[in-house]
């Protein structure tokens, strides 16, 4: 795996969790990066406001940032 990069930043882990789930049934490898011990602390990541980081490989970047799209239609 290359180097991983951040694809989007959520608010909470909960919608980083369901966006890595819809990565992972495209056959995208996903990571989730918070400062939230492991979902412990959730409700103060956003009070940081460093947010929830969905991490993906650079090679899958574009694949990726094609598939979270869906999440931006209402």
């Amino acid at each position: 795996m290359s180097e991983l990069k951040t694809v989007r930043i959520f608010e909470k882990r909960y919608e980083a969790e369901m966006a890595g789930e819809l990565l992972r049934e495209q056959g995208i490898e996903s990571m989730i990066s918070a400062d939230d011990c492991g979902g412990q602390l959730m409700g103060l990541t956003s009070l940081r406001k460093v947010g929830v980081k969905l991490m993906v490989s650079q090679d899958d970047m574009a694949k990726a940032m094609e598939v979270l799209l869906v999440l931006d239609h209402d």
